[in-house]
């Protein structure tokens, strides 16, 4: 299972005179041959071996024993213990989205000669080829009189961008966007394409060109500088806006550790070599989204939402506890009396509309928002937080519409094209989905990593289906969670199907010099025994990665009953894990049975294939034909509205 990366500190506090066992445990970095077959994964391997963040825990002072009818002022003083150098495990972390710094682009190499294989490129045509307003003359005379203007122009971009419009312009020495008469046609309707860039969920002013606006004043130097400056700017937004679409405005990785999402699949120079020889450039910058069904149903459904004008929203992290004040709390109780229902109404508006205006959390407001908590399925603990939040809001068009335009941003994380055979995962939904030729042929419910223990967002490819698994126990859950256990009992291990093992073989947990572990003088590693009460009950299916996250079965079943189902380690636990072992193994259920029994058994997919651990808080649901929304269980669609916001700022920054 995912490994546990709570934040919390651990303190182990040494027992007094009866124990002599020493806090602390550190999990061993050698591996035997044995160990290596009861890691899940191989990169859990890797994981073991890192070095943990150590930090020194002071002890609690240890008092000595006093000898019988011996005087009072003999008494010695506590001694303090040495200290204890306790492992803490650290987590991934939620990050300050940081934006790509705009830079000059820079045409200082104008004048330097082309080399002889650029300039054949950008010279020499064949007789037999057509022109169009894509296809530059042999010689480009507008380019020859623009050349001198290069160095004067201030055209800021992001840093690869800005490289890659450079490189074209001084090695290919053609113009993509301007005549003698100013913008072309291509150029004009390119511009009215990226004004309607926010059907795609995309921002119209990320790029946005300025006006070329020639007048019959200006000297020739000024068109020509006017001329320039357009030609550039367009080229360096067309780039962005394919970026943009093909990969996504942010850079998922920036979000926060939780995202593993490989980027640098479009790159600016290519774009550029396209844009040259293409004659439909909205045709070509539109290619670069996503054509999916996933897609297109949520653009649909955008299309379809229109804002209200009078839409109240309550901040997403606001948290007001009872008797705090807090101006939001005119806005919850705004939203109550326009979204809650009758049946909530008849008993609680006179109280909301009695403290309408009010800013201070009064008792009689506590019992209203306690009996909608109640209502909508929440804890009913009077504290007014996200899930209270979102309760309210879920109907809200505008909140509705961000759900969208973020589902269709992470859907450009991913490959535009899915395949034929692969397992997806919605986490907000609690869903795990299985595809074969595109068509859905199993859906189950499913556990995934708590608030504290969060499942990534990536992708990878199934290659084994592991039975009647052992699990190879992370280090973060038997320092976090075991340690205490087996400090208190030592019969803790060998009761419930642990095996410890050293130097690759198992030895009992009562051998173990615990003291001699705690200070790093020696190391042990432990798993748990193949059974139906291991924790990964009967089998897993793993895709390697470097976050230890696999589904897989569970004994745990009550746990599917529930609405939230964020409780696990991190890992996918699945409703009906053998279900999706046939589908991934391209067989039935029943083919199934011979795999099971006492010993741990692999067996290798005949062809690995993706699997998607996704996040979407709108999704087509495709038994209703709808859109589904869903909570945002991570609080991850309010870090991706921070990270636009911070990137159209730094887009548009006149002063960059």
């Amino acid at each position: 299972m995912m490994k546990n990366y709570s934040r919390q500190k651990i303190y182990l506090k040494q027992s007094v005179a009866r124990a002599g066992l020493l806090a602390g445990f550190i999990v061993s970095a050698s591996f035997s041959v044995t160990e290596v077959q009861a890691a899940n994964t191989l990169m859990e391997l890797f994981q073991k071996k890192q070095a943990p963040v150590v930090e020194t825990v002071q002890s609690a002072p240890k008092t000595p024993a006093v000898r019988k009818n011996a005087p009072a002022k003999q008494t010695a003083k506590p001694a303090v213990a040495a200290p204890v150098k306790a492992v803490k495990v650290s987590g991934p972390q939620i990050y300050d989205y940081k934006t790509d710094k705009l830079v000059r682009i820079d045409f200082s190499k104008i004048n330097e000669p082309v080399t002889s294989a650029a300039a054949d490129v950008a010279l020499v045509k064949t007789a037999s080829e057509t022109q169009t307003d894509a296809t530059p003359v042999v010689e480009d005379k507008l380019y020859n009189e623009l050349k001198g203007f290069f160095a004067t122009t201030r055209i800021m971009a992001e840093k690869s961008i800005a490289e890659a419009v450079a490189d074209f312009y001084i090695n290919q020495q053609r113009l993509l966007w301007v005549d003698e008469n100013g913008a072309t046609a291509r150029a004009e309707k390119l511009l009215a394409f990226f004004d309607n860039a926010d059907e795609d969920g995309l921002n119209p002013k990320d790029y946005a060109v300025e006006e070329i606006g020639l007048t019959t004043a200006d000297s020739n130097d000024e068109r020509l500088q006017k001329l320039l400056n357009f030609e550039v700017m367009m080229s360096a937004r067309a780039v962005r806006y394919a970026i943009d679409a093909g990969e996504g405005r942010i850079v998922a990785n920036r979000l926060s550790g939780f995202h593993d999402l490989p980027r640098n699949r479009v790159q600016a120079a290519d774009v550029l070599a396209a844009l040259s020889d293409q004659a439909d450039a909205v045709g070509y910058l539109s290619s670069f989204q996503p054509q999916s069904k996933w897609y297109q149903a949520l653009k649909t459904e955008l299309g379809k939402l229109t804002p209200e004008n009078q839409e109240i929203r309550i901040a997403s992290d606001v948290l007001i506890k009872p008797g705090q004040e807090n101006s939001e709390l005119r806005n919850v109780i705004a939203v109550l009396l326009k979204k809650a229902p009758a049946s909530y109404l008849n008993s609680h508006q006179k109280t909301l509309q009695q403290y309408a205006q009010s800013d201070k959390y009064e008792p009689e407001l506590v019992a209203a928002i306690k009996d909608y908590q109640t209502l909508t399925g929440n804890a009913a603990d009077g504290v007014i937080g996200r899930s209270t939040v979102a309760a309210l809001q879920g109907e809200l068009t505008s909140v509705k519409r961000d759900r969208l335009i973020y589902s269709m941003e992470r859907l450009r994380w991913l490959p535009h094209e899915f395949g034929d055979r692969y397992a997806f995962i919605n986490q907000p939904a609690y869903r795990a989905y299985f595809y074969d030729k595109g068509e859905e042929t199993q859906a189950m419910n499913i556990v995934i990593g708590s608030r504290a223990n969060q499942t990534y967002f990536f992708y990878n490819k199934i290659q084994t289906v592991v039975f009647n698994p052992s699990w190879g126990v992370p280090r973060s859950i038997i320092v976090n969670e075991m340690l205490p256990k087996i400090m208190r009992d030592s019969s803790y291990l060998s009761r419930n199907g642990y095996e410890v093992y050293k130097d690759g073989k198992v030895i009992p947990a009562s051998s173990v010099n615990w003291s001699s572990v705690a200070a790093g003088k020696s190391h042990v590693g432990i798993r748990q025994k193949p059974s139906l009460d291991n924790s990964l009950g009967e089998l897993k299916i793993l895709f390697p990665n470097s976050h230890d996250i696999y589904m897989h079965d569970t004994p745990a079943k009550s746990y599917f009953k529930r609405d939230m189902r964020a409780l696990s380690h991190g890992c996918i636990r699945l409703e009906r894990p053998r279900d999706m072992a046939a589908a991934v193994l391209g067989k039935s259920a029943e083919d199934l049975k011979p795999y099971f029994g006492k010993n741990e058994r692999g067996i290798k997919v005949p062809e690995p294939m993706p699997v998607y651990v996704a996040y979407f808080t709108a999704w087509l649901d495709e038994e209703s034909g709808k859109i589904r929304y869903y909570d945002d269980v991570y609080g991850r669609d309010e870090g991706l509205e921070k990270a636009f916001n911070k990137t159209s700022a730094s887009r548009n920054d006149v002063s960059a």
